[in-house]
């Protein structure tokens, strides 16, 4: 009788398994983006980094260092302006996310994390126990991100280590696990043997971007085709996998660093977000601008930046967890600048319109509401 129990339980077992892996597999993983509407939020000014989660969205103004958040429809719900200098002083935001209870933390190239309420008031500066050695950084970079009331976050620096040396991303740890409560922080995540910034071969520096799906960590180097997978706490590396891009044109690995001269000559490719949700990781990404048409075009000159769209197509691709596999690659419109976020392939996001592209001068900034459709 325990004997066909057993049986009769381990048939179950298969039988639901084998159901779930073949439902999952007969889901198209092919998907297409549509442009399902867009707001006006008003407000002028040059954004440089945003979010949008939970049906609010937070942006941060450069020239005004105002701080703003608006709601699905445009609305406009906050707009706090903050001090350069003195007490309650806001500097340039290198990193944002806000948590499941709608509080708001965004990390800087200096020691400063910054930590809001959800109506925008600055509840605390923390402190990172180390001086940043960055000295720039990307566009709307997804950089930070919140896990078991910790901070993981990309702020070289510690013992003084330049991420501009040579071997830095050979040797040396790439984030950091900031405790919220302490205000503690420990060294975490290295680079991967299947990287190429493991090898001795120079590289064009790369941005770092990653995102966190229960305690599973995915991140990218913004010139590389792999995204490397690691566990939380321990920051073990589990595997990379390559997101098999068409159009991804990089400088090819060399004997001596790539100098100003090289760069110059071509826009190297580059992954521009990485975002999750339970089922799903997706990235967006640029093919880069071959030589060729870089010098035809002298878009190294700066009265042709607003061209780079034109000739630098931009695409998302989304993996299935549960297939393994990498959707069709997915060409995002050229009059899209930057996506703020992707919850969830489930639901509509938003992406800031590129009025310099378009060639129209507005007095509001225009988001475009948009989603991901499976085929």
């Amino acid at each position: 009788m325990k004997n066909q129990i057993l049986s009769l339980l381990a048939f179950c077992f298969l039988f639901f398994s084998c159901s779930e892996k073949s439902e999952s597999n007969s889901v198209s993983n092919e998907w297409e983006l549509v442009i399902e509407d867009s707001i006006q939020v008003d407000f002028m000014g040059e954004i440089w980094m945003g979010t949008y989660e939970n049906g609010k969205g937070i942006i941060k103004d450069i020239t005004s260092q105002a701080v703003l958040q608006f709601d699905s429809t445009g609305k406009l719900l906050v707009n706090k302006v903050f001090p350069k200098d003195g007490p309650g002083k806001v500097d340039w935001f290198e990193g944002i996310v806000i948590d499941e209870n709608g509080e708001i933390f965004a990390s800087t190239l200096f020691n400063n994390i910054y930590h809001f309420d959800p109506d925008l008031n600055l509840v605390e500066t923390l402190k990172m126990p180390f001086a940043g050695e960055a000295r720039g950084g990307m566009r709307n970079a997804r950089n930070l991100s919140k896990w078991n009331n910790k901070l993981l976050l990309w702020y070289p620096g510690r013992d003084g280590i330049s991420p501009y040396i040579d071997n830095f991303y050979r040797e040396y740890p790439l984030l950091e696990l900031f405790d919220i409560s302490t205000q503690t922080s420990i060294p975490l995540i290295n680079t991967p043997p299947t990287s190429k910034f493991s090898t001795n071969e120079y590289f064009n520096r790369p941005y770092i971007q990653f995102t966190i799906e229960s305690d599973s960590l995915y991140l990218t180097f913004s010139n590389e085709e792999l995204v490397h997978i690691y566990t939380l706490p321990d920051g073990k590396w589990i595997r990379s996998i390559n997101f098999q891009p068409t159009d991804f044109k990089l400088y090819p690995g060399q004997k001596a660093p790539v100098t100003y001269q090289q760069m110059i000559t071509m826009s190297e490719a580059k992954i521009t977000g990485i975002y999750s949700d339970p089922k799903h990781l997706i990235l967006s990404y640029q093919g880069g601008i071959d030589s060729e048409t870089f010098i035809q075009n002298e878009l190294k000159e700066s009265k042709n930046f607003y061209k780079y769209p034109e000739f630098n197509n931009s695409y998302l691709k989304v993996f299935s967890i549960y297939q393994g596999k990498w959707s069709n690659e997915i060409e995002i419109p050229a009059k899209i600048d930057f996506i703020l976020n992707i919850e969830s392939t489930d639901q509509p996001f938003y992406a800031l319109r590129n009025d310099d592209f378009i060639g129209e001068e507005q007095e509001y900034l225009t988001f475009y509401k948009l989603k991901l459709r499976q085929k």
